[in-house]
């Protein structure tokens, strides 16, 4: 068979190919939406949010959505609605070639439990809340104390503690304090593992609770930390297995290059 021979067939056949794909996709575009599926990664986490609620809440929020012609279909408004699930982050939306719109995103990750007052919510690394969930838990710290400011934990999708701690406004908030603290206990696992609670103390000092030990840990403002849990670390490798750890009450690591202890009391 003669080279030019040889090059017409692939270049008909990739042609003939082309010309199946664009009919294929014509046909799906003028077919009825077949579908909704949800794709979770919960990244190793507990469920807090199931693929139910997230397609309810976006059928809600497109009704009459399943009912379209694919071609109709706003994929961008599907992801939006999606995204308004305060557990999901990253979300995106496609449509599969069975007609299928296909609604992939990956769960967040708490990494504290804040109680504000009469109200409880979730926030990650990212400065996002989450409200609790009846699906599962997440074993994470426990943040509570005297916050005075007043923020809205009702519309989780709108506290936003990241910009907040950029904003010269509410920057020095408690809910701030405690974003900050959590995730320097995140970002440091050999410290974060050492604690089970936190505790806004009145006048905006940061308290942790150790799981061993029958004492508080009086960090104070959040700035310095790494010199702080340092300090402390020395102290609990070299100080407490000699003195017993229940000797002290408090251990306090607001003052530099020393960690002020209090005794129990008898």
């Amino acid at each position: 068979m003669k080279r030019s021979t040889h090059i017409l067939i692939i270049l008909f056949g990739a042609i003939a190919l082309g010309f199946i794909v664009i009919v294929a996709n014509v046909a799906r575009s003028h077919s009825q939406v077949s579908g909704l599926k949800i794709k979770i990664d919960y990244g190793g986490q507990p469920q807090l949010v199931g693929d139910k609620v997230v397609a309810d809440s976006i059928i809600r929020l497109n009704p009459g959505l399943l009912q379209q012609q694919v071609r109709n279909v706003d994929l961008e408004a599907v992801r939006e609605a999606a995204s308004r699930v305060p557990y999901l982050t990253d979300c995106d939306a496609s449509v599969s070639v069975g007609g299928k719109i296909v609604v992939k995103a990956n769960q967040r990750r708490p990494i504290a439990r804040v109680f504000y007052g009469e109200r409880e919510f979730y926030i990650d690394s990212k400065g996002r809340a989450m409200p609790p969930s009846v699906t599962g838990d997440c074993y994470v710290t426990v943040a509570g104390g005297n916050f005075a400011e007043r923020i809205d934990t009702l519309l989780y999708n709108r506290l936003d503690i990241k910009a907040m701690s950029t904003d010269s406004a509410t920057m020095n908030y408690g809910i701030v304090s405690v974003w900050k603290m959590a995730c320097y206990l995140d970002a440091n696992p050999d410290y974060g593992c050492l604690f089970d609670q936190m505790y806004l103390a009145e006048n905006g000092d940061m308290i942790l609770v150790p799981k061993l030990g029958d004492h508080t840990i009086v960090v104070g403002k959040i700035e310095n930390l790494d010199n702080k849990f340092a300090r402390l670390q020395i102290f609990y490798t070299k100080v407490m297995p000699n003195c017993g750890w229940d000797a002290y009450s408090k251990l306090d690591l607001r003052f530099d290059d020393q960690v002020v202890c209090t005794k129990k009391t008898k």
